[in-house]
C-alpha cells in the first residue's frame, strides 16, 4: 500500500509521511513548498466570453455554463405601444438590461432597470424606480413573449429594442412609482413630448439601490 500523510503541526511545522509497502519515510518541508505543490497540481482551464454584446459593462460565468450579461442601452427613444396607442420616437431615461443565458443559448431570465445619467458609470451610480409597467423591481415581465436563442453573446445587443417594442399593459403598474402619481395613459400623454433628462427632474423616484446591486441580483 502507498500512502502520503501530511501532517501540520501546533507550532506551523509541516511534516510529510510517506509509506511505500511498509517502509516510512518522514521529511520536513517549508509551507511555500506544500502551497506550490498544490497549486501546480490543481486543473486550469481557459473561459472565453466570445464576442460580447455592445455597451456590455459586466459578464459572469457559473460552473454550470449559464452567464450573466448586464448592458446599457444608450438609444434615449424608442417606439413603444399601449393598448392601441403606438407612441412613436418615444424619450427614455438611461436604461439598463440584465440576462441570465442558459447553457444552450437561451435566456432564462430579464432584468431591467433606471440608471443615473451619470456621464461616467461607477458601481455606486444610483438606481431609479421604473415608473412604467411589467417591470417589478428590476425584474422583467415578458409575458407569452417568447425570448429569442443567442447563438453569440453579442446578439443580446438587439435584445433590449425588441423588449421595449412589446405592448405595454398595467402589469405591476403604480401610480406611487412616478412622482406625478399619474396613472399609465396619463403619465405616457405627459411624457410623450419630453426630453430623457425630464424623467430625472420630475418623474423619477429614487429605489435606494446602486449599478452594483442590479449587476449582482
Amino acid at each position: 500500500m502507498n500512502e502520503t500523510i501530511i501532517r501540520i503541526q501546533d507550532d506551523g511545522q509541516i511534516v510529510v509521511e510517506e509509506n511505500n509497502k511498509g517502509i516510512l519515510r518522514v521529511k520536513h518541508i517549508e509551507p511555500y513548498a506544500l502551497v506550490q505543490c498544490i497549486n501546480s497540481s490543481m486543473l486550469r482551464g481557459k473561459l472565453s466570453s466570445g464576442l460580447l454584446p455592445k455597451n456590455c459593462i459586466s459578464f459572469t460565468a457559473h460552473d454550470d455554463g449559464t452567464r450573466d450579461i448586464c448592458i446599457v442601452h444608450t438609444d434615449d427613444k424608442a417606439d413603444i405601444s399601449y393598448h392601441n396607442t403606438m407612441y412613436t420616437d418615444f424619450s427614455l431615461p438611461r436604461l439598463v438590461f440584465g440576462f441570465t443565458i442558459g447553457k444552450e443559448g437561451r435566456v432564462q431570465t430579464c432584468h431591467m432597470g433606471i440608471v443615473a445619467d451619470d456621464l461616467m458609470l461607477k458601481p455606486s451610480s444610483p438606481m431609479y424606480i421604473y415608473p412604467f409597467s411589467n417591470v417589478s423591481g428590476f425584474r422583467l415581465c415578458t409575458g407569452n413573449n417568447t425570448m429569442p436563442k443567442c447563438e453569440s453573446l453579442h446578439q443580446l445587443s438587439g435584445l433590449p429594442y425588441f423588449i421595449l417594442s412589446m405592448p405595454n399593459n398595467n402589469d405591476y403598474f403604480k401610480p406611487q412609482n412616478n412622482k406625478q402619481r399619474l396613472e399609465m395613459r396619463d403619465l405616457l400623454e405627459h411624457l410623450k413630448d419630453k426630453p430623457p433628462a425630464y424623467y430625472y427632474k420630475d418623474i423619477l423616484l429614487p429605489m435606494h439601490k446602486t449599478l452594483q446591486d442590479f449587476i449582482t441580483i
